[in-house]
């Protein structure tokens, strides 16, 4: 069942007390949802991720009828009613239940991660129609299940040519001579911080380039890291047994550095139009 918390959420266009919680153990049938970051209470790259919702829909034929404005309204109105400042929203779309939306509980990474890196581990495994948030219960307590094993923070798929791909729940970003490498957009998840990292790449002037990396070169690279909703740009300590020296590599650096720049002008820039 979902962890729906803060005092209110969205069936519709109803605003519900959480009290009342029952739809969320009867959503049968398919399912899209999408993971938004409130920061500061600002709603992050909204329009991206609203984007990408309605992409989500169209490609598993689920009925969204509700313009962006009104999402976006409906989510800045559910930030103020439980007065809201850092947290996740949640939207999912539910072919019988029609579209909630929802504060759900939040775990970010500690910022010692942020400085030193994090653990990370390899599992074969390749998520069916990565382009799709779908809610896949079974795909989820297997990684799950892995990274309580390997005590490491995220998984890193591995496909059938050995090559890994991406994250269980992130974007994966290699360096490697000071060229980055991730995966082709058609084979994983669109991540909107993914997005994010590309366009700054191009600022910066990093040469981007779109493949996957075989197991068996890990070992060559100068570092990685992750991107997602709820890390942002985290470096990557050790995959397995292979430490990495990513929190050094000046590459990494300098786009950590310059998305922190980003999201502030983002949360400065939309303070000023509510």
């Amino acid at each position: 069942m979902e962890q729906v918390e803060q005092a209110f959420y969205f069936i519709n266009n109803d605003l519900k007390s959480t009290a009342d919680a029952r739809v969320f153990s009867q959503l049968d049938g398919k399912n899209i949802y999408e993971v938004i970051r409130v920061q500061q209470s600002i709603p992050l790259f909204l329009e991206d991720h609203l984007d990408r919702f309605k992409k989500s829909a169209a490609a598993t034929g689920l009925n969204l009828t509700d313009f962006d404005k009104a999402l976006t309204d409906r989510i800045y109105q559910l930030i103020s009613v439980n007065q809201v400042s850092d947290q996740n929203i949640k939207m999912i779309l539910n072919q019988s239940a029609g579209l909630l939306i929802f504060f759900t509980r939040s775990i970010y990474p500690p910022k010692d991660y942020y400085i030193n890196g994090m653990h990370t581990t390899l599992l074969k495994l390749e998520r069916p129609d990565p382009n799709i948030k779908v809610l896949r219960t079974e795909y989820q307590q297997v990684v799950l299940d892995e990274r309580e094993k390997q005590h490491a923070y995220e998984v890193l798929l591995v496909d059938q040519q050995d090559h890994v791909t991406e994250g269980s729940r992130s974007n994966l970003f290699i360096v490697h001579n000071k060229k980055i490498y991730t995966s082709p957009a058609n084979d994983v998840l669109l991540g909107i911080v993914r997005k994010k990292t590309l366009m700054l790449c191009g600022t910066l002037g990093i040469d981007v380039i779109e493949e996957t990396i075989p197991v068996k070169k890990l070992n060559e690279i100068n570092g990685a890291f992750i991107t997602g909703t709820g890390n942002n740009i985290l470096p990557i300590r050790s995959i397995g047994d292979r430490v990495l020296n990513s929190t050094s590599d000046p590459v990494i650096q300098a786009l950590m550095i310059e998305y922190d720049r980003l999201v502030e002008t983002y949360i400065k820039e939309h303070k000023l139009t509510r």
